[in-house]
């Protein structure tokens, strides 16, 4: 018919490759030149042999999908993206329901090489991907410096300069009505003994288990240090004095009846304390040296107590 060849020689000039197959008996109608050049059987008649090289209707057709959205929707209009092994290509697909010239209905595809685009999302996915990891090396490593420059590695509490830091962002901050600081200086009893006769590993896993201990009992507000060796700091704040010194009192109880296990042997240690008040406007080294010298007192008087200057 001389009405489907100007037809299809509109067709022919689209400079992607296009067909068209009868959607009830899958024959494949028409290909335009570029598609002619790719087909993987000319002479075949239906378009899973034709264009596809399958032996039986392929299992991506969009015959039966577009039949149904045309039915359920109105729409007869499809895209989809798939790869070509044949060719190695990424092609997207613009699949469409049609009046065909000679009254039957067709889908009539084109078919787009979408490869470049699809390595160029490659690459920027790949980039991304490296980058993300980049950025959590490089989270990781910042979180690993910020830890060795205000954490006490083997217990993993406070070191020195971070409790100063902290305790001074608050040491002079107007405090709540009749709320008083208070410091308070922590010393293991005897702690060499513990190195002499177990081991310094056994004297760092008393050291780890004092400090998980003390962590447990403390207060939101609290701020709990490793000063140097065996010697730790406090910082707590409350209105209640008796409340600090019970919670003072517990903490020294508390690690006098704990029981570490190591190489089948137990080992129980003691803490001495000593506590001090923040008064007027003395200075946090101040009031440190004064729990130092309370905790002195604890130690003279028979170790495994707390002094207080409440």
């Amino acid at each position: 018919m001389e009405e489907n060849k100007l037809f299809e020689a509109l067709l022919d000039v689209i400079p992607f490759a296009a067909y068209a197959v009868d959607i009830e008996t899958y024959e494949v109608v028409y290909a335009n030149k570029l598609m002619s050049e790719s087909l993987f059987a000319p002479r075949e008649t239906f378009c899973w042999k034709k264009v596809f090289g399958q032996e039986e209707v392929c299992n991506w057709c969009t015959i039966p999908e577009l039949k149904q959205r045309k039915a359920i929707y109105h729409s007869d209009k499809l895209v989809t993206n798939f790869f070509d092994e044949a060719t190695d290509k990424w092609l997207q697909s613009y699949d469409e329901l049609v009046r065909w010239p000679d009254g039957r209905t067709v889908k009539y595809s084109i078919a787009v090489d979408i490869t470049e685009q699809k390595e160029i999302q490659a690459n920027m996915i790949k980039t991304h991907t490296k980058l993300a990891m980049q950025s959590k090396k490089l989270k990781e490593a910042n979180e690993k410096l910020e830890f060795m420059a205000t954490k006490d590695s083997l217990t993993g509490i406070n070191n020195r300069g971070h409790f100063f830091n902290l305790a001074k962002q608050i040491w002079e901050t107007e405090l709540e009505p009749n709320q008083r600081i208070y410091i308070a200086m922590i010393d293991l009893d005897q702690f060499k003994n513990v190195n002499d006769l177990y081991g310094h590993q056994a004297g760092d896993k008393v050291l780890k288990e004092f400090t998980k201990y003390i962590n447990s009992n403390l207060d939101k507000n609290d701020i709990f240090a490793r000063i140097g060796g065996e010697e730790f700091a406090l910082f707590t704040m409350s209105d209640d004095k008796e409340f600090v010194e019970k919670k003072i009192e517990n903490m020294r109880e508390g690690i006098a009846n704990l029981s570490i296990e190591h190489e089948e042997k137990k080992i129980q240690f003691t803490i001495s304390i000593g506590v001090y008040p923040k008064e007027g406007t003395q200075t946090l080294d101040e009031v440190l040296d004064l729990a130092d010298k309370k905790l002195y007192e604890a130690k003279k008087s028979g170790r495994n107590k707390v002094k207080f200057r409440l």
